[in-house]
């Protein structure tokens, strides 16, 4: 996979001498990416970019509005 759309903050998906966990990114590290794993078990703190098997991005909150959602014309439908 390539490290160029994965940011600190993000999690990833690693499978590192055939064990797969979970990891937030705390940045680059020669050669792949600096991780700090979900899992307290886990002892790997950094991977190479051919041991990332998922990445998750991470989101800020969405915006609040005090608008009233408004459903749209095909929500109300019922179709019988």
């Amino acid at each position: 996979m390539r490290l160029e759309g994965i940011q600190t903050g993000d999690i990833v998906e690693v499978d590192r001498k055939g064990r797969r966990f979970h990891a937030v990114v705390v940045g680059p590290a020669p050669g792949g990416l600096a991780l700090a794993p979900t899992d307290r078990r886990v002892s790997f703190h950094s991977c190479h970019s051919r041991e990332v098997i998922g990445h998750w991005s991470k989101r800020g909150r969405p915006r609040e509005t005090s608008e009233r959602l408004r459903p749209s014309p095909r929500q109300l439908e019922l179709d019988l």
